[in-house]
């Protein structure tokens, strides 16, 4: 039996897989987004043929690409004049291809579909053949999935487990058949189980502390657009289950964690007592309680401040690695200051943190709105929210921002937004365009647009 496929076909089959690539980082860290990227936005303006204009015109997309060319001509005048290189300070850069990004996603939004059907099948394999049950059930630290480190790994699973969620639930929103439903439930239970499970085993603190925050959005914003009894069952059910597994664990939880948890608390004591914060980081760095890990990240936070003095409003560019070794824990072993919005500090300063806060702020409300409107799901919008309050908290303790997961994050966020803006954009002119001559037709058209 001969099989033909059209060209549409092929192009439709190679973006999937590219969009599946770019997601690939949460279980396999590797710079194949990149080029996935790079490939997306190529297949979009000339196979598909995409208009890039119109994106442009929109006000978040011109911030976008002015900040990633400031970014980048701060870069290469760093490089070219001031011979100083920096650190990743290119990646900042990005930001050029966020509206082009939004562009690629729009058109390929009838591929979502069967993209997450294939990325959470893929997850529930790789994370089914890489899990050590064994390691993780004597207490040891792993790294989840293939990535270079335990952080790396845990925070992978963070997006897993929260991404299948609202996979779950958004086939009850939507009014997905039933074996529909079941087949989702079944392989997203699965995903979160073996998800949760390498969260625990790669003692991540930080991405613990994280997940705080997003599971009590799952349930807040859950509760808003589902039967409250289905929700609260379910969120009862998942929460016994959870305080039996942290119970049974909670001696070897105790050993990763209950010396960070009471530096961490003596180091708030003192400040709520009035001390200065240098003296108390200072104090803290030279205990002998205080765990290597943080004692290493103190060290770091506070190089950051020193260096972010010389230059707080539009920070130091890529002349911030000179400054930092002359600060006083420059003998520290890295320059990842495991902080993210220290990272942005001291490079671009308050400004800088202030510009991506806006985009970042400003992305949330564009798909809020597309939601409201009905151009998208609530669930997506609520995964949307939680993503960002997750990602938010884990730069908090690394710079997450500076990694494989953090680009490939921020680059599907911005596609989201920016495509969810197109759509909402065309729906407004399709209802503009047809009301005056047919007012049942609009309704139909607006369908039509969210495929």
């Amino acid at each position: 039996m001969k099989i033909s496929l059209s060209r549409s076909q092929v192009l439709d089959f190679v973006t999937g897989i590219s969009w599946l690539a770019m997601m690939s980082v949460t279980l396999i860290e590797s710079d194949i987004y990149r080029y996935a990227a790079i490939l997306l936005m190529g297949l979009t303006f000339t196979l598909r043929k995409a208009p890039l204009r119109p994106a442009l015109a929109d006000w978040l997309a011109i911030v976008c690409v002015a900040w990633g060319a400031l970014a980048l001509s701060r870069f290469l005048f760093g490089l070219v004049v001031l011979r100083e290189r920096g650190a990743s300070e290119w990646l900042y850069a990005f930001a050029i291809f966020f509206p082009a990004m939004g562009v690629a996603l729009h058109t390929s939004w009838h591929l979502i579909k069967p993209i997450l059907l294939v990325f959470f099948c893929s997850a529930l394999v790789v994370l089914m053949v890489s899990t050590p049950l064994s390691a993780i059930m004597a207490g040891d630290r792993i790294s989840p999935g293939f990535h270079h480190n335990s952080i790396h790994g845990a925070v992978g699973c963070g997006f897993i487990f929260i991404g299948a969620f609202y996979w779950a639930v958004h086939q009850w929103e939507i009014g997905s058949s039933a074996r529909t439903r079941t087949i989702v439930l079944a392989i997203a239970v699965m995903v979160i189980g073996l998800a949760l499970f390498n969260i625990y085993g790669a003692k991540s603190k930080g991405v613990w502390l994280a997940l705080l925050p997003a599971v009590g959005l799952m349930f807040i914003t859950t509760l808003l657009y589902l039967r409250r009894r289905t929700v609260l069952i379910a969120a009862i059910g998942g929460l016994l289950l959870l305080s039996f597994g942290v119970y049974e664990v909670r001696d070897n939880l105790a050993h990763y964690g209950a010396a960070t948890l009471n530096s961490v608390v003596m180091i708030g004591e003192r400040l709520d007592s009035g001390t200065p914060l240098e003296r108390v980081m200072t104090d803290a760095i030279d205990s002998s309680e205080t765990p290597q890990s943080l004692d290493e990240r103190l060290q770091l936070w506070a190089n950051a401040a020193s260096v972010i003095s010389v230059a707080p409003i539009f920070g130091n560019g890529n002349g911030w690695l000179p400054i930092w070794r002359t600060t006083a824990y420059a003998s520290v072993p890295y320059t990842l200051l495991h902080n993210g919005y220290l990272e942005i500090l001291v490079r671009y300063g308050f400004a800088g943190l202030a510009i991506l806060a806006l985009i970042v702020v400003s992305a949330i409300f564009r798909v809020h709105r597309a939601s409201s409107a009905g151009v998208i799901s609530k669930s997506t919008f609520a995964c949307y929210l939680t993503f960002a309050v997750y990602f938010a908290f884990t730069i908090l303790s690394n710079s997450n921002n500076r990694l494989a997961l953090g680009e490939s994050y921020a680059l599907l966020f911005a596609a989201t937004c920016f495509a969810a803006s197109i759509r909402l954009r065309s729906r407004s002119m399709a209802r503009s365009n047809v009301a005056p001559h047919i007012d049942g037709s609009s309704e139909a058209i607006a369908v039509r647009l969210q495929g």
